[in-house]
């Protein structure tokens, strides 16, 4: 999210607003276990990318739509 001030905070997902839960810094973040799509990455507003996370919800719940989806088109 961003503040008038054009200041970014990497604390919050750009999706929904929620903490991310980030701990990139420590070396083992959550997402480095967790499958983010580009698909959804993609909905991060251009100016945000690569400076802020998404959170786990945003991820799991784009996942399970995308298996739930997956599946109905066998």
């Amino acid at each position: 999210m961003v503040d008038e001030n054009k200041h970014v905070d990497g604390k919050h997902c750009p999706l929904c607003g929620s903490h991310n839960q980030c701990s990139v810094e420590s070396g083992d973040c959550w997402c480095f276990h967790k499958k983010v799509p580009l698909e959804l990455r993609d909905r991060i507003p251009k100016e945000l990318r690569g400076k802020v996370c998404l959170c786990r919800k945003c991820v799991e719940q784009f996942n399970a739509q995308q298996s739930c989806c997956d599946t109905e088109s066998v």
